[in-house]
């Protein structure tokens, strides 16, 4: 009569040391492997990224100067097409965001300055539109989409420096207003939205040294919250959030540009690594498309387009 019961109970432990093992297993670095296709047409960093029904969009950037130039990867066809120019070049600029399938670039180094302008390309007419600017300069930023619009982080203005200033921009009224700027200075950081909270990471301080802080934006108090520190401080690092998780991909450390991969959990509220680049880079941009993280240009050769499959993390 007590064998069933034995047996359920052998069950019932087989199944937690295989849930145990398989924990383990799924916390380790991961083992994911990057994919190269094909090469940008013109080599360039710094630029803007995002992707809209599968096509990864590319603006601006740096080419021994700035560009205007925007291009489209599409990743079913492995091809680049080139769409209308920006209206004005932009390099190093905030990053840009999607809304209503429109692509928002602000912000940006135009020449010796940066500019407070505000661009929106729609795809179906690839065509650009010229929309109010901010209040003041604008450059190595970073930008997030939550409810619809457009949270801009400043840390350059063109004048000595680094700052920690937050706007936000409703493409419903046309109008931007400033917010509570984060504790720190992050220039040029890495940065992503999860549940309508933007995270920025890393970057140059207000002092100009790279940092590993780590902070959290939320809209529905206006508040800043810090977070464990980024377990390696770099700069000019490509991110994505996707699977709920912020990943930070290479980066400089001051020293050398580095392959490292990094990934926040906000359940856990806290860092992993993860498998490396395949070489390291800096002042790339990474867009996710189709579910897959694709990182375009940066320095070095300028024209890196490559993709990696990265499983979310067990909460």
């Amino acid at each position: 009569m007590d064998s069933p019961r034995l047996a359920i109970s052998q069950g019932s432990r087989s199944m937690v040391a295989l849930l145990a093992l398989l924990i383990v297993f799924l916390t380790l670095p991961a083992s994911a492997t990057w994919k190269p296709m094909a090469a940008m047409p013109a080599a360039r960093s710094n630029a803007a990224v995002e992707s809209i029904n599968g096509i990864a969009y590319v603006a601006g950037g740096s080419n021994a100067g700035g560009t205007s130039t925007l291009q489209a990867f599409n990743p079913t066809t492995n091809s680049w097409t080139n769409l209308a120019n920006m209206p004005i070049t932009l390099y190093q600029g905030d990053g840009a965001g999607v809304i209503n399938s429109q692509i928002y670039v602000v912000g940006g180094w135009n020449g010796y300055l940066p500019t407070s302008a505000l661009f929106m390309y729609d795809p179906p007419t690839n065509t650009w539109t010229s929309l109010p600017g901010m209040s003041h300069l604008s450059a190595c930023g970073a930008t997030g989409v939550i409810n619809s619009k457009l949270y801009v982080t400043t840390a350059c203005n063109g004048y000595n420096g680094y700052y920690n200033y937050l706007d936000v921009y409703d493409p419903q009224t046309g109008t931007w207003t400033s917010l509570t700027g984060s504790s720190s200075a992050h220039a040029a950081p890495a940065a992503g939205v999860i549940n309508d909270k933007l995270y920025i990471a890393g970057g140059l301080n207000g002092s100009g040294a790279i940092t590993n802080m780590f902070e959290v934006y939320d809209p529905a108090t206006n508040g800043w919250t810090t977070l464990p520190n980024m377990p390696t401080a770099v700069v000019y690092a490509a991110s994505v959030a996707l699977n709920g998780e912020l990943y930070v991909f290479g980066g400089t450390n001051g020293t050398s540009d580095v392959a490292t991969v990094q990934a926040y959990d906000p359940h856990k509220n806290k860092w992993r690594t993860l498998a490396s680049l395949p070489s390291a880079l800096s002042s790339s941009s990474a867009a996710v498309v189709y579910g897959l993280v694709f990182i375009e240009g940066g320095d070095g050769t300028g024209t890196t387009n490559e993709y990696v499959s990265l499983a979310p993390s067990i909460p």
